[in-house]
């Protein structure tokens, strides 16, 4: 294939005017024109037809200016211009097919994180709605747990490939970028009622479970108003989750699981959309505590 290409090349050069009285550096440009274009052609996709013709029309430009130095170097620099677009087209070409691939685990993610969280409903039903021995108890808590670490795995690993493909997109001009782990303005308003501590995931809104309930799941008044005010100062966030955490102990991954909704709802009725709360497990809080943490959070415009 080389070797006909080659034969191709010299019949070319051979075919059109002008070859005998060139001079030999021009003569010898013209062939290192045609073996950088066999060489693109080897190295990757078919080039289009419109582009292909474009670049063989420039070298016949080529060999039939080369007894004239200034118009050789005229289509000498139109032929390098075509060959450059070519390859830049190739590499976005390219860097388009990455992307693409990223989308599609990222939306595979997102399916699989969907489907765990169904499930975990579904056990929790089972186990609110079932009086059970207690072997088969502790057997569908034993699931419910796996199904909560599952759940927080895929969620990290999911925000983790969001932030790859974030930091892939080029950034708009006159946009500043907002690192996640400096503390909004809001922040300071949330210390009056929490704990506030921004890191790589998100806002942690850390408060003492105490400050929200009595002795059961029911909120008191003084977690009532906390939670209103609290509610007053996240919609001026443009979080795009916010996933609300209960620690499970002293008293259990039931109640804290059954405070964590009882929050969750209190939120909705304070009038923050139900499409960006979740739930997520309180595992690693420490005793006693619920956190709202603020997933991509920052001030509304």
């Amino acid at each position: 294939m080389m070797r006909a290409r080659h034969f191709i090349a010299v019949a070319l050069l051979l075919a059109l005017p002008g070859i005998a009285v060139a001079d030999i550096a021009t003569t010898q440009a013209l062939q290192q024109a045609l073996q950088r274009l066999e060489k693109i052609q080897r190295s990757g996709p078919p080039i289009p037809p419109a582009t292909l013709s474009d670049l063989h029309s420039s070298l016949r430009m080529m060999t039939r200016d080369q007894v004239n130095p200034v118009l050789f170097q005229v289509d000498r620099a139109i032929f390098n211009a075509r060959l450059a677009g070519l390859r830049e087209q190739r590499q976005q070409a390219a860097e388009q097919d990455r992307l693409s691939g990223l989308r599609q685990q990222v939306q595979s993610l997102t399916r699989q994180h969907q489907a765990l969280q169904n499930e975990y409903g579904k056990l929790r039903e089972q186990l609110a709605s079932k009086t059970m021995s207690g072997a088969r108890t502790q057997h569908l808590q034993a699931e419910i747990q796996q199904q909560q670490q599952m759940l927080q795995s895929e969620e990290q690993r999911l925000a983790g490939l969001a932030q790859q493909q974030g930091a892939t997109t080029p950034p708009i001009p006159g946009v500043a970028a907002s690192p996640l782990t400096a503390q909004p303005g809001y922040g300071k308003a949330l210390t009056v009622y929490a704990q506030v501590r921004a890191a790589s995931d998100g806002v942690h809104v850390t408060m003492p479970v105490n400050s929200l309930f009595g002795s059961d799941t029911r909120l008191s008044a003084d977690g009532k108003q906390r939670l209103q005010a609290i509610s007053g100062i996240l919609k001026q966030t443009a979080a795009s989750e916010i996933l609300v955490r209960v620690a499970p102990q002293p008293l259990g991954a039931n109640v804290a699981t059954q405070r964590a909704e009882t929050i969750l709802r209190t939120l909705r009725h304070n009038g923050i959309p139900g499409t960006v709360l979740a739930l997520a497990t309180g595992v690693g809080l420490s005793s006693g505590t619920a956190e709202l943490l603020l997933v991509n959070a920052s001030p509304t415009p």
